[in-house]
């Protein structure tokens, strides 16, 4: 075989490899159920119903983009089931979410899926709280799950870690100095946390923001 013809060959088979590539990628795009949301109320992620899923995308290395959605997906439909489908449920949703952030440590979205997922099984507890802070660390100023970091810091004994405690406080120091929409929010978080988190919550509005301190006992 020549030189020309081994080429020739070489791109042949890269030409085939690349559409094939690009053939499963637009399918898995076509199959993939669209990214779900947090609710905005912490309640809901125990009281939606589940929703039907497309393709399970489990595999990062065709579209780590579908991977991610469809772990994420996977976590929220284990919590609003809340327990209806077993522990295999949970504990499948969480290899899957430990799985995705080995490779791709980045979504804070997944960081606070898995943190819920562990609190499930230790209120708490160490893994739920390192999971906790790794949300806050990869999306320190993401309003969209804002409410659900603040009432899972708050329901335990969570902001008696120093870390945990500051970046608990720079969300709500967002919340309280830009984001007065959000102070809801807080209100929510006091009614369900802790002792512990209910001091939490109630030194950090007196110190960013006296005048809405009131509202707590409200």
């Amino acid at each position: 075989m020549t030189s020309s013809t081994s080429t020739r060959v070489i791109l042949l088979a890269l030409a085939l490899v690349s559409g094939g590539y690009g053939l499963a990628s637009a399918i898995a795009q076509h199959g993939a159920e669209p990214r779900l949301q947090f609710p905005n109320n912490f309640d809901d992620i125990y009281t939606k119903k589940a929703q039907g899923s497309g393709w399970d995308i489990s595999s990062p290395w065709l579209r780590p983009d579908l991977a991610s959605s469809s772990t994420f997906n996977d976590a929220l439909q284990a919590l609003w089931r809340n327990g209806s489908g077993g522990n295999f449920e949970v504990e499948h949703a969480r290899a899957r979410l430990r799985q995705i952030l080995s490779t791709a440590p980045y979504s804070a979205e997944l960081w606070l899926a898995l943190a819920l997922l562990e609190d499930r099984r230790d209120r708490g507890g160490p893994a739920s709280l390192n999971a906790l802070k790794m949300s806050y660390l990869t999306a320190p100023a993401a309003v969209e799950i804002m409410s659900v970091r603040l009432d899972t810091a708050t329901l335990s004994d969570g902001t008696t870690d120093t870390e945990l405690a500051e970046l608990v406080r720079g969300d709500m120091r967002m919340i309280l100095t830009r984001r007065a929409d959000k102070k809801p929010t807080i209100l929510q978080a006091y009614r369900r946390a802790s002792r512990q988190g209910k001091s939490f919550i109630e030194q950090t509005v007196r110190e960013i923001d006296p005048t809405f301190a009131p509202s707590l006992g409200g």
